[in-house]
């Protein structure tokens, strides 16, 4: 961690003396080596050097580059909220600033004192009682005794741990050691607080409080740097989001623009995933009894065969990722390998813990279904002008049945899709609505999960 500031490539005054509160990362490269368990029969001195020198040989391709030649300035006074899928180099980067970890080449400049929320309880020695650690822990904060004096109480309070501040932290619940841990952090009144994701432990009253007090953080012109998986609180705290992938900034800017890019990639990946996927149809198995019902995906006696599943939106293409506001169109094909002469479709939304939203059959709808002869190919649609689910993982369940329910062919958890959506909404299902406040004359219609 160096002091004094980087050189830039077009020098001001404003790029060589850094503000209280800025974080600078100029060229900066981070690897890790990967531990892999290997085990070792050497027994003498020789052997044992041999292997270390294979070792420096061998080792290096294993090298994972999480960072190469990365710049980035944050300013004093913002708030800046880093997001990214799992591996992409957020918690790196934050403990880069902490100096948790060192750069293997490049400077990092961090201007002003710092408090850093990244592991939980870490620094706490577990044998010492609460007040010690908190003595302890403001000295690695840059603290006097005097001033933590000055400030005992009120991280005592704050934390709500005045019945158990005498005691040992390892006897301290996960939820106590993050209370003592924050409020500590947020005591000392650094000039930069990085936060990670560690606020996701805790009840809503102490969460609440915190979100007030990094609120008033912000207010104060402190510098933020936070990393999460939820994008609300990025949008709701931050002046910027950077979005970062594999060590890289893909994007920068107003939150908004930035989270609603780093959704429509991770859309996008999903996607392909989706429809890369070879979904394995089981030959027909008789009708199962009811000891074996749960092990089979496939079933009936064959009469008609359901051939071909396909998910759509009206007039595109094949798809498997959908918003609970998009239109929903399933095309099945079928063959009719003997003659019948009763015939009936079927389908179902099952969500992925084995809960169905939805189903019907044409019988329920009261449709005759005309029968192909034998050998003949056919195709019936089944459609949804708003799919209205809600965010999760879904199965689309098919058959081809008699009126009494004896299948032909029935698919049960075959057909995968997903189902994306912006709202947060509980249960299954996402129905068009509407608030009313007849007092007021103030009304406001929610249609697909907008205003209208």
């Amino acid at each position: 961690m160096k002091s004094d500031s980087p050189q830039s490539n077009q020098p001001t005054a404003q790029n060589l003396i850094p503000q209280r509160g800025e974080v600078r990362f100029d060229h900066v490269s981070k690897s890790f080596r990967r531990q892999t368990a290997k085990k070792r029969s050497y027994t003498t001195l020789k052997s044992a050097i041999l292997e270390l020198l294979r070792l420096k040989e061998v080792e290096e391709p294993n090298l994972i580059k999480v960072m190469q030649d990365f710049s980035l300035r944050i300013p004093a006074g913002k708030a800046v909220g880093i997001i990214g899928r799992n591996g992409s180099g957020k918690s790196t980067l934050l403990k880069l600033i902490a100096g948790i970890y060192r750069a293997d080449k490049g400077e990092i400049t961090v201007s002003g004192s710092l408090s850093a929320l990244i592991e939980l309880g870490a620094g706490f020695h577990p044998d010492f009682t609460g007040r010690e650690n908190i003595y302890l822990g403001g000295v690695m904060f840059g603290l006097n005794r005097k001033q933590i004096d000055a400030r005992f109480d009120e991280i005592v309070a704050f934390a709500e741990l005045e019945d158990f501040i005498d005691d040992p932290v390892r006897t301290y619940s996960s939820g106590m050691y993050m209370r003592l841990g924050f409020s500590l952090a947020v005591h000392t009144d650094p000039d930069i607080l990085l936060i990670d994701e560690v606020l996701a432990v805790g009840d809503a009253g102490f969460i609440h409080r915190c979100q007030e007090r990094i609120s008033e953080f912000k207010r104060r012109g402190k510098t933020l740097v936070f990393v999460t998986h939820d994008l609300d609180s990025v949008v709701r705290w931050c002046d910027e989001a950077l979005w970062l992938d594999r060590g890289v900034v893909k994007e920068r800017g107003e939150p908004r623009r930035v989270v609603d890019a780093y959704l429509g990639a991770v859309e996008s990946a999903e996607r392909v995933e989706l429809e890369e996927a070879v979904e394995e149809v089981p030959e027909i198995a008789p009708e199962p009894s009811p000891e074996s019902s749960e092990e089979l995906t496939r079933w009936g006696s064959g009469d008609i065969e359901i051939t071909k599943v396909v998910f759509s939106k009206p007039g595109g293409a094949q798809e498997r990722l959908f918003h609970d506001s998009d239109p929903f169109v399933v095309d099945v094909e079928f063959t009719v390998k003997r003659a019948i002469d009763d015939l009936v479709f079927g389908i179902g939304l099952v969500r992925s813990d084995g809960v169905v939203a939805f189903g019907t059959n044409t019988a329920i709808g009261g449709i005759t279904v005309e029968i192909p002869p034998v050998g003949a190919t056919g195709r019936y649609r089944f459609s949804l002008s708003r799919l209205g689910l809600l965010e999760g993982s879904y199965f689309c369940d098919v058959a081809a049945h008699q009126s009494d329910g004896t299948p032909y062919d029935y698919h049960h958890l075959l057909h995968h899709f997903s189902v994306r959506s912006k709202h947060r909404y509980h249960g299954v299902y996402a129905p068009e609505h509407r608030w009313e406040f007849p007092l007021t004359g103030v009304s406001q219609e929610r249609v697909n999960g907008g205003s209208q």
